[in-house]
């Protein structure tokens, strides 16, 4: 079995471990490539970004180890970077840091004419809450605003990877929308064709499931599915936050990669096949 994992947070941003204890770590586990993906600076509170005067730390940082660092574990630079429409820096302005790559997320919703925004990611209180006050009760309205934000992101930010892209189901469980939908699903095929033009690479984000949160992971197998049948390019990430998360279901999404009929994943620097 070939580990890697390149969505990666550490104790710059809202994960436990230095980088350097990650390292160690991934080395331990016989992982072959290693990404840090530090959430990006924002210019607005919250308790998970990486605050804005520590970013020259982290880039140096990694520098370091990347430099320093030797044997079959090979290092990389990156960052997952946020998109709020009209508050987020434009992606190009962290690319001109020497990145290797970039995952672009979506987890604060803009709700116009609010000047607050739906946090998807956060405890599930504040998911339904966010949904009352910001859309008026209809989570229709409110996963749609999910998914065009993603779409625009998509098309006006380069990216490698986009993060968990089906992440606005987590709190949901089946209960308030159905994902067989067709309504869901036409949200769904709409951001896929968007992805297929730009050529970004979707990740099956493990976290979700080995975390409890979810049932299933980011996305869900009928979005494989059709990333498979579009041909777009799929990876095996585990969003980890500890060190001990670094391979947490790695080999349980490569066996639904593989069930579902995919013979290799695409990393931002190698294909393997699986």
């Amino acid at each position: 079995m070939t580990f890697y994992n390149f969505h990666t947070h550490t104790n710059y941003d809202d994960g436990q471990g230095s980088p350097s204890e990650i390292v160690a770590a991934a080395k331990e586990k016989g992982l072959t490539a290693l990404g840090f993906s530090a959430h990006v600076p924002l210019p607005l509170s919250n308790q998970w970004s990486l605050p804005a005067q520590d970013f020259a730390h982290y880039v140096n940082e990694i520098t370091r180890l990347k430099q320093q660092n030797n044997g079959n574990l090979k290092l990389y630079l990156g960052l997952e970077i946020d998109y709020i429409p009209g508050v987020s820096e434009h992606f190009d302005q962290w690319m001109r840091t020497p990145l290797d790559y970039c995952i672009g997320s979506v987890h604060l919703v803009k709700a116009p004419p609010h000047e607050e925004f739906w946090f998807i990611d956060g405890p599930a209180e504040g998911y339904f809450q966010g949904i009352e006050s910001l859309f008026d009760g209809d989570i229709r309205k409110a996963v749609k605003a999910y998914y065009e934000q993603s779409m625009d992101m998509i098309r006006t930010q380069p990216m490698n990877i986009i993060g968990h892209l089906d992440k606005v189901k987590m709190h949901n469980k089946e209960q308030h929308f159905g994902q067989e939908e067709p309504w869901y699903r036409s949200l769904v095929e709409r951001l896929l064709k968007v992805i297929k033009e730009k050529n970004v690479i979707v990740e099956l984000n493990t976290r979700g499931v080995y975390s409890g949160k979810c049932t299933e992971y980011f996305p869900s197998p009928f979005v494989l599915e059709q990333c498979l049948h579009l041909g777009i390019p799929v990876m095996v990430s585990t969003d980890a936050h500890r060190p001990d998360q670094l391979t947490s279901h790695f080999e349980e999404g490569l066996s639904l990669l593989r069930a579902i009929g995919f013979r290799k994943i695409t990393t931002p620097f190698f294909e393997t096949e699986i």
